[in-house]
């Protein structure tokens, strides 16, 4: 089966498979006294914000691949999350303590550090596949290593701190879902309209000029979306990675290049991974919950060794 015949099928078993899960997601859990309230209040916001997420990262991490045209691109990877996260880290030792928006911004302005580096290091062409991954590695690592020593100095709030950083979802609520569902949606709007002139980019540079379209423009609109979805899924959740990796790779298959396709099929394959890993993370090892970027992780780092020797 071709891979546009294969859409349409699968656009429709991954709807099913995310009903599925929403049914699972808001029965299983610890009993309580008022089970409307658990429901109501508890399961749902924490699925459909979950949901988000993954259908956000999804479609950052295709748009990310796209932008550095390199397979192996992931905004945890090259530094994204870890530099959003670094800022957040930064404000709560500064402030001590911060509203969502001010969370929401300083998430923004630290994924922008990351991603305008990448952006420069993909436009310069001084940075081939293999280059380009290594210096989002070296990016990943200092932010994440930089975060790590200030969270040292907020002992008070460390065993909190640490578990964002690790990725959760635990706590979620409806102010967090309609963060999330309102960005999600600009960018899935965004991603619409341009996605025609994005395919262009996949014809190289030149093949973009030749009809007419500014690569770096291309690059640095898939750029900002990238870094705001990556940036509210930070605030909101901390860090979870991988999903820029395994949903990419994974709607290709199935819907082919064209963006057209691979976006809707993206959001689906996303959702179905954050809220699947999130509604594992909290009953494998039920009192206790694993932070769900660990799940991920868990998933994902595999998957990356194996792009990555296939890539070489």
């Amino acid at each position: 089966m071709t891979s546009a015949a294969s859409f349409w099928p699968s656009l429709v078993a991954s709807t099913l498979a995310l009903v599925g899960l929403a049914v699972l997601s808001v029965m299983i859990g610890p009993e309580s006294v008022d089970p409307q309230y658990t429901l109501y209040q508890v399961r749902l916001p924490r699925f459909l914000t979950g949901a988000a997420l993954g259908a956000a990262l999804a479609l950052a991490g295709n748009l990310l691949q796209l932008a550095t045209q390199n397979p192996l691109s992931e905004p945890e990877l090259l530094g994204i999350n870890q530099s959003a996260v670094f800022a957040v880290v930064v404000l709560l030792l500064i402030a001590g303590s911060a509203s969502a928006t001010a969370i929401l911004v300083a998430a923004l302005v630290g994924g922008a550090l990351s991603g305008t580096a990448i952006l420069l290091m993909t436009s310069s062409g001084a940075f081939p596949r293999e280059r380009l991954i290594l210096a989002g590695l070296t990016l990943a690592f200092f932010f994440g290593s930089a975060s790590s020593g200030l969270l040292i100095l907020k002992e008070s709030d460390l065993f909190e701190l640490l578990h964002w950083t690790a990725g959760k979802l635990s706590g979620a609520g409806w102010s967090d879902f309609a963060l999330c569902i309102s960005v999600l949606a600009v960018a899935v709007v965004l991603s619409i309209l341009r996605a025609s002139a994005w395919n262009a980019l996949q014809l190289g540079e030149e093949g973009a000029r030749s009809l007419g379209l500014d690569p770096v423009t291309l690059r640095v609109e898939m750029m900002v979306i990238t870094v705001c979805l990556c940036s509210v899924a930070v605030a909101v959740a901390g860090p979870i990675g991988f999903v820029g990796i395994i949903i990419p790779h994974l709607s290709r298959l199935l819907a082919g290049l064209d963006y057209r396709f691979r976006v809707p099929l993206s959001l689906l394959t996303g959702a179905i991974l954050v809220a699947g890993a999130d509604l594992l993370a909290r009953s494998v090892i039920h009192p206790v919950e694993i932070p769900v970027g660990i799940v991920t992780a868990l998933l994902g780092a595999p998957y990356f060794l194996y792009r990555a020797q296939r890539a070489v």
